[in-house]
């Protein structure tokens, strides 16, 4: 009778059976708190009453149910119990600093692959008050057909750029999560769920919100989704974004996983695009501190063991790839923000132990080939920029750590030796991804290439134009190379401009290193005219471009608004002072260490920096009108010098200080929204 009056009861019950026989308060985990506190790990067990009626979410993946007991023998109960206490104590779950790790790598040896399946893995319950919540959420999402023309945009036009997902790996968990769906639909119910599909929704949605920002108003999902102008768009794309972080919220960050930190990563790329720094920033915070959770920083063991197939250690490997690489794409964006933007750094280097990952792409079937770099007569990688910004970044991390970034740096050998390296880089890349005399036989079947090729001259030369700007103001060498990395850049901006649709004028990146390099050579000159006047004509032939690209993209980003007027500013100040001043001649900008600065300006920055020759320069140059923009006059303060000590800073942060100045009344601007 017992049995079935306990069968019928309408409450459900989420207390373990020990909890339960003792009418003690469980906290649901396997093991519970009081199981582990009496020492019988092995004991705590979860009944569950039938199913009830079907609750899915918004037609897409049903309600999470409490999961069931699933079998755990000894040892896992054991690997819990353990995972509880790091949680508890707060040690790392990789690495060498505690005894659990060292144990479980002992287990791992022995050949007890399950250990290595089951972590991180650990079933997360769902309160019925959030499982409604993520119903609600999850409604919200696009009908299947809208859903996979959105992730083909997204891998189409965007993630050649950001790397920040893998195709394949994607794929597979939507796969799984329609199946999902399918299983749902069919049967009533959710079967048991892994962390890593619990958090894919948030990460859909973001995949979603980048797509938006990518999409043509002609396409058939634009007409599907009814947005059908920018600013729909774009309200749209919000409105995804803050549904992935709703998610997230949902599911906390006791529990990290891959998803999770790809979801964070994405989340700060939609801020990026947006011109929201400062956030994008914090979510990659968040996103760098789950990996770390995840030990992605240190370099994983992959066993073989009698009882694995081949195909199943060659998935085993490529996996590692995978993680390999969201790895490098965090430690990039890291090293990018404090070395450029001035923001602390979130990774030390000496905690990594990663081996870079190859230059090759992931297959469609991991499980058919070994990983290896590519033979000569093979197709190119699409990772090749990837992995050379990161190689950039390691360059940072060096520089940052021995100081060379501040000013007054002694041993200014180290700059040139940067320096060099940097130009190795370049020349040693593979031939097709060279943006010197590169091999164009494979453009024709990849289009992004030749729009890769810019992407590694921005980053190489954003790069050098950074590492010099500390010691332009006492070192003319430095000013020689930081003028000539800036002219590369906007070089490689203006071909990256064009090769790409006018929706692309939303990514940050298209604006950040445009605004760096021309406020940089605005200034300089300025503070430092040149003496040849073809120099001059070329740096302003490049910053009236620049001005221009800004002008077409500050109705989709912020920032472009505000660089645009300091721009035009510093324009109308070089105009100024070129008709007070009959003849640049004779001005004597660079006559300190003339051959130093001549070893610099020989370097290869790229193919397209040449100063273009104009057969009346001084007309051109006085009679551009740089647009609707504001009139310069005496009474109207424009200090060059004030202006060339702020660039110059080693902290230096382009984005406050142009939205901070773009605000600035000094200027007769009015104040910006």
């Amino acid at each position: 009778m017992q049995t079935q009056s306990m069968s019928f009861r309408k409450r459900p019950v989420t207390a373990c059976t020990e909890c339960r026989r003792r009418k003690q308060k469980c906290d649901r985990e396997r093991p519970c708190n009081h199981c582990v506190g009496r020492n019988v790990p092995t004991m705590c067990n979860y009944d569950y009453p039938s199913p009830g009626r079907e609750v899915t979410l918004g037609g897409h993946i049903p309600v999470l149910q409490t999961p069931p007991a699933s079998t755990i023998d000894d040892q896992s109960s054991v690997l819990g119990t353990d995972y509880r206490l790091r949680d508890q104590i707060g040690y790392a779950y990789t690495g060498d600093g505690n005894y659990l790790s060292k144990l479980q790598e002992e287990q791992m040896v022995e050949g007890d692959r399950g250990i290595q399946a089951i972590k991180f893995q650990r079933s997360i319950p769902l309160p019925e008050t959030a499982r409604q919540e993520l119903c609600d959420i999850c409604a919200k999402l696009p009908p299947r057909l809208v859903m996979r023309e959105l992730i083909d945009i997204y891998f189409t036009e965007a993630n050649w750029y950001f790397a920040v997902l893998e195709q394949y790996y994607f794929e597979k968990l939507y796969n799984s999560w329609c199946s999902l769906n399918d299983y749902s639909t069919e049967h009533g119910q959710a079967p048991d769920l892994p962390p890593d599909l619990l958090h894919f929704p948030a990460l859909l949605f973001h995949v979603f919100a980048v797509s938006l920002q990518f999409l043509s108003p002609e396409t058939n999902c634009s007409r599907a989704l009814g947005v059908d102008s920018f600013t729909a768009r774009d309200h749209l794309s919000s409105k995804y974004s803050t549904s992935g972080v709703d998610i997230a919220r949902i599911m906390g960050a006791l529990d990290p996983t891959i998803t999770a930190v790809q979801n964070d990563l994405m989340r700060a790329l939609w801020l990026k695009n947006c011109s929201r720094g400062r956030e994008a920033w914090h979510a990659l915070g968040s996103a760098i501190r789950k990996a770390q959770d995840l030990g992605l920083h240190q370099q994983s063991k992959v066993y073989q063991t009698p009882r694995s197939t081949l195909e199943e250690t060659l998935t085993e490997l490529w996996y590692d790839e995978y993680k390999r690489r969201l790895w490098i794409k965090l430690f990039s964006w890291d090293s990018h923000m404090a070395f450029s933007l001035g923001r602390p750094r979130s990774i030390n280097v000496s905690d990594c132990t990663i081996n870079p990952p190859l230059d090759c792409d992931i297959p469609a079937d991991p499980s058919t080939r070994i990983p290896m770099t590519l033979a000569p007569h093979e197709p190119p990688s699409s990772f090749t920029p990837h992995i050379f910004q990161y190689a950039i970044c390691q360059q940072a991390h060096e520089v940052m750590s021995l100081g060379a970034h501040k000013k007054n740096f002694i041993d200014y050998a180290l700059i040139q030796g940067v320096h060099d390296k940097i130009i190795s880089l370049l020349n040693n890349l593979p031939p097709v991804h060279r943006p010197i005399n590169p091999d164009t036989s494979w453009d024709a079947s990849y289009p992004n290439i030749s729009k890769q090729r810019q992407q590694i001259s921005t980053a190489a030369n954003s790069f050098l134009m950074a590492l010099h700007r500390p010691h332009a103001k006492t070192h003319a060498a430095s000013r020689h190379a930081a003028t000539q990395a800036a002219l590369a850049t906007l070089d490689a901006q203006e071909q990256l401009f064009h090769l790409m649709a006018t929706s692309y004028s939303s990514i940050y990146a298209l604006c950040i290193y445009t605004l760096e390099a021309g406020i940089f050579l605005s200034v300089t000159i300025l503070e430092h005219p040149p003496a040849d006047m073809d120099i001059l004509h070329g740096i302003l032939r490049a910053i009236r471009k620049a001005i221009h690209r800004l002008e077409l993209a500050q109705e989709r980003v912020s920032l472009a608004e505000p660089g645009s007027r300091i721009l035009k500013a510093c324009y109308q100040k070089i105009q100024a002072s070129a008709q007070a001043r009959p003849s640049w001649h004779g001005t004597a900008a660079y006559e300190a260490n003339p051959f130093a600065a001549a070893s610099f300006m020989s370097a290869p920055f790229s193919s397209g920096a040449q100063i273009e020759q104009s057969p009346d320069q001084r007309s051109e140059i006085f009679g551009y009108t740089s647009g609707p923009g504001i009139s310069m006059s005496d009474d109207i303060p424009f200090d060059g010098t004030a202006m060339f000590e702020d660039i110059t800073q080693p902290n230096f942060n382009m984005e406050a200080w142009v939205r901070e100045l773009g605000q600035s009344d000094d200027l007769g601007w009015a104040s910006l929204p």
